[in-house]
């Protein structure tokens, strides 16, 4: 019997109970944005019109627009070419959080290459969301700027219903380490002292989730980054700002550069599973860990026996691998894994089992065996439970393109067409050896056919400069993407890499399309005492026509802890509308195995909903 199953027996529930929508009064708050506050304290309530079915809007050019200068978040960016070059690297490392507990996801971006030991400190930039495509500067008033750490993870760990953070040192640096600091639920932060996180050792990214179902928030800490060979580390949560490390529960921990986490349920036995990117092929292989949850927070790495740990195929460029077709030689405890970067966790090809999509640096060296054989990016995908929910690699049949330096990956569906899309940036070191613009360093953007193959769309998109006479966002670092706006489409935030002391500003894309398709938004609210306020680990399904969505909180994922918002949007293209009332349900797994769901009509399309554990669904009444 599974986790969920197994809890609504022992508490006499029903696994399907039906919660009726519930509507307060009130003032609108506007348009299509998610509501602010939480269920019942400041619901939205601005009446919609009856759902109508949409004919498919397909992406064709410049669907994205540029809006990094009218926006406001790049006050305190480094100017292109200054008069003296930089001496460091500006701010790259990035994550969307709602800090100040408004309702919308506002902005966080770290210095990436500053030199601390050397008296260039660390440096962290805040913007706080408008909510009409605008940012105001909030980086002193927030108390991070000077944080000395290289990127943060958000989550509420106190349960007082504000986003907290965990800032990680990924150097060693005098009278420094990593930390923890307290949100006073207005965005504006202060150091704990003695949280318990302060021994994360050369922390490189990390990830917040219910690890062993308390309802307290635990961190997983990678450590190492691209440089040192470390063990990674967990910590368990108290529930009131302070943690204790359980590292121990890691069995076998490896001591490998960590260069990219996430956590999900791959294995659809209701607790987090932890997936880690390691660099690079020189240490271990750069061979990958699994850690499998027992349900408790002790975890098994399964890397290997779920097909995660290394690919037999190697590198894709080269003729002399069959391009990506061929078997390395030896046997597969030889085999050569990757010089892993950013990892995302989701439901790419639609069969309701989560998918893997990793970013990697692959070189295809013919003469280097284990530049040969390393693998490149890659998609893959979940064969769920008939397959022991094992992982095959189908980068190849899905026609992704293969790129030398490929740095943060995400997940998503840009367009709202209801398929998965994904994104990747790329490093500038190795374009010189190509001539195809999808191997160069342009961001690349991925869009998923009909037949789950996919299109590459970068330069189409609006996101590159398609005419090749400026870099725009070649060499990008980090990327999040979040609903800006609030217009029911994902718009897209990406770290501006400097390139030799010229001076690089981030760079902010507004979406156009999305909002053409049709959509739900979803913003789930746990009671800290039965589900992490987060609920971080909560699953959302959402069934119109013949699509199935699946997609799970996260706390964070990519390389170095990229961010995008908690509310999750699912994209339902032409679907979802019958007889003019929505025509969708909605479907919660808590992260303690309840399971309730949301009939078709309880709720409308086009517009956020907000779910409370304990209060139930929230969202503008029926006109």
């Amino acid at each position: 019997m599974n986790r969920p199953t197994l809890l609504a027996s022992f508490l006499g529930l029903s696994l399907f109970a039906v919660v009726p929508a519930c509507s307060s009064g009130g003032a609108s708050n506007g348009g299509g944005a998610p509501p602010e506050g939480t269920p019942g304290e400041n619901a939205a309530t601005t009446a919609h019109e009856p759902c109508t079915a949409r004919d498919l809007t397909t992406p064709d050019q410049d669907f994205f627009v540029d809006i990094s200068e009218s926006s406001g978040i790049r006050k305190g960016n480094f100017v292109a070419n200054p008069a003296t070059p930089i001496p460091i690297n500006d701010h790259s490392r990035l994550a969307f959080a709602d800090i100040d507990g408004d309702g919308k996801d506002d902005i966080v971006a770290h210095s990436l290459f500053p030199n601390p030991q050397k008296g260039i400190p660390f440096e962290h930039l805040v913007y706080l969301n408008n909510g009409d495509k605008t940012f105001r500067d909030f980086s002193d008033e927030s108390g991070l700027r000077g944080v000395q750490a290289a990127f943060f993870v958000f989550g509420d760990v106190d349960n007082d219903g504000d986003q907290d953070c965990f800032a990680g040192l990924d150097i060693e640096l005098t009278g420094q380490t990593s930390a923890l600091y307290l949100n006073d639920g207005k965005g504006h932060f202060t150091k704990k002292g003695a949280s318990g996180v302060e021994t994360a050792d050369l922390a490189a990214n990390g990830v917040f989730g219910d690890f062993n179902g308390d309802a307290k928030l635990d961190l997983y800490v990678g450590n190492g980054s691209s440089t040192s060979a470390v063990p990674d580390q967990l910590y368990f949560g108290n529930g009131d700002g302070t943690f204790k490390e359980v590292s121990s529960r890691l069995k076998n921990r490896p001591s490998q550069p960590t260069n990219g986490v996430v956590a999900c349920d791959y294995d659809n036995d209701g607790d987090l599973d932890i997936f880690v990117s390691h660099y690079g092929v020189s240490i271990g292989l750069g061979w990958r860990t699994l850690w499998e949850n027992d349900g408790t927070g002790s975890f098994t790495d399964v890397a290997t026996k779920r097909g995660f740990n290394a690919l037999a195929t190697g590198n894709s460029w080269l003729e002399t691998t069959g391009k990506g077709k061929g078997v390395q030689p030896g046997d597969p405890s030889t085999y050569v894994g990757s010089n892993g970067f950013g990892i995302d966790c989701t439901d790419i090809d639609g069969d309701g089992q989560l998918d893997i999509y990793l970013a990697t640096i692959s070189h295809p060296v013919d003469s280097d065996e284990s530049r040969k054989w390393s693998d490149p990016t890659m998609l893959l995908l979940n064969k769920g439970e008939a397959g022991g929910f094992s992982f095959a690699d189908a980068t190849a049949a899905k026609k992704l393109p293969f790129n030398e330096g490929d740095i943060d990956a995400a997940a998503i569906d840009f367009d709202n067409d209801g398929r998965i899309d994904l994104s990747v940036t790329r490093d500038k070191k190795y374009e010189a050896s190509y001539s195809q613009w999808d191997q160069k360093a342009w961001f690349g953007l991925m869009h998923q056919n009909e037949d789950g193959t996919f299109k590459s769309m970068g330069m189409a998109s609006g996101i590159n400069d398609k005419d090749g006479t400026t870099d725009r966002v070649k060499a990008g670092q980090n990327l999040g993407w979040a609903d800006i706006d609030g217009d029911g489409d994902l718009d897209l935030l990406v770290g501006g890499r400097d390139n030799g002391g010229a001076g690089r500003a981030n760079f902010l894309f507004e979406n156009t399309i999305g909002q053409k398709n049709g959509w739900v938004g979803v913003r789930l609210h746990g009671d800290g005492v039965n589900v992490n306020r987060d609920a971080i680990g909560a699953r959302v399904t959402i069934t119109a026509g013949d699509k199935k969505l699946v997609r799970e909180v996260k706390s964070s994922r990519g390389t170095y802890s990229s961010a995008d918002s908690r509310s999750l949007l699912f994209g339902l293209g032409a679907q979802g509308c019958e007889s003019g009332i929505s025509a969708a349900t909605i479907e919660v797994r808590w992260p303690n195995g309840e399971v309730k769901r949301f009939e078709a009509g309880s709720f409308a399309l086009n517009q956020y909903v907000s779910i409370d554990y304990a209060g139930g669904l929230v969202a503008p009444p029926r006109r």
